[in-house]
């Protein structure tokens, strides 16, 4: 939390958010089209709107705090961390996966009705947290000037557990600090009955939403096959997850070109992330209907850029893939 980290190389920025909009394309909005992706400000706006509609004691400083601590740590303005180098895994995709969290939390909230919510503000308020603080492991610290933050893959999300682990015993969800081990709800290498052992139902679900809300927030963006294709490869090659070594030695390339990759996107989704998200997430997505009111713009937009990429797939022709993605880092401004 700002301003309340006093002995740790992650102390928060003191100054306020510094985000000039402008300097990015501000068409690149969230699946529904109403919330501006590029700028943090806006999207703690949507969030903290309808999280206060839900709560009557929602404290919002603590969530926007989170927000402008997370931009600077993006951006290098945290002491002790060096700016963002992954163009996949930037702000924006830490944002959209909080606001895709934020919607799943009000619409369980919405699911299970009552005078009294089933989760309350504290916990809905420290799942959106680490759904925005997700992927801050990928942030390299100031001793790992040499590497990419993509090397850094295989160890992020353990990373980020740590993360969370400092920052949140000094604010007012103190007493949640533990339950950072839910960020690794978002580890395909972790099973979620292994991490959800000995949590209440209600964590459970809360870990639930929090796994779902990062993979359907990468499916559904707007220029999700676009960044898969520009970005997605690039930090695959820099980690050296383009390819593996075989038991006998052999050196096995997974993803042989950028279009390789995408080729082999929609064998991802069935064997892995739908299983996922139907099993051991318990088709938790079906909250964002009910944020909605029975509407799925998640899905729609996940079906979408699945059929079109499948399509492209089958035609053998990749050249509908003109759009040009803007990541959301330091790079780029």
């Amino acid at each position: 939390m700002r301003n309340r980290i006093l002995d740790s190389p992650f102390q928060p920025h003191s100054g306020i958010s510094r985000l000039n909009s402008t300097l990015f394309d501000i068409n690149q909005s969230d699946v529904t089209g109403t919330v501006n992706m590029a700028n943090p400000g806006v999207v703690a706006d949507a969030i903290c709107g309808f999280m206060a509609k839900r709560y009557e004691d929602f404290d919002e400083v603590v969530l926007r705090d989170g927000f402008i601590d997370l931009e600077d740590i993006f951006w290098g303005r945290y002491p002790g961390l060096l700016p963002c180098d992954t163009p996949y895994h930037d702000l924006r995709h830490s944002m959209s996966t909080a606001l895709a969290m934020a919607r799943m939390v009000d619409g369980y909230e919405t699911e299970h009705g009552g005078d009294v919510p089933a989760l309350g503000a504290d916990l809905a308020t420290l799942g959106v947290l680490l759904a925005l603080f997700h992927d801050v492991g990928f942030i390299r610290r100031l001793s790992e000037a040499g590497t990419n933050g993509a090397c850094l893959i295989r160890e992020h999300e353990q990373r980020s557990v740590d993360f969370m682990r400092i920052y949140l015993p000094e604010g007012p969800l103190a007493r949640f600090s533990e339950l950072a081990e839910l960020i690794h709800t978002t580890n395909f290498s972790k099973a979620a009955r292994d991490i959800f052992a000995d949590l209440s139902p209600q964590l459970v679900d809360l870990g639930r939403m929090l796994g779902t809300s990062d993979l359907i927030s990468q499916i559904s963006g707007r220029y999700y096959l676009e960044r898969c294709q520009h970005f997605l490869f690039q930090e695959f090659v820099a980690a050296g997850a383009d390819r593996m070594v075989s038991p006998t030695g052999e050196t096995v390339i997974l993803y042989a070109t950028p279009e390789d990759l995408l080729r082999k996107t929609p064998g991802f989704y069935e064997h892995l992330v739908k299983p996922r998200l139907e099993g051991e997430f318990s088709h938790a997505y079906r909250y964002i209907a009910a944020h909605f009111g029975g509407d799925d713009p998640y899905a729609r937009a996940m079906q979408r850029n699945l059929d079109f990429l499948r399509d492209m797939i089958e035609r053998n022709d990749f050249s509908a893939l003109h759009r040009n993605p803007m990541p959301l880092m330091p790079l780029t401004a």
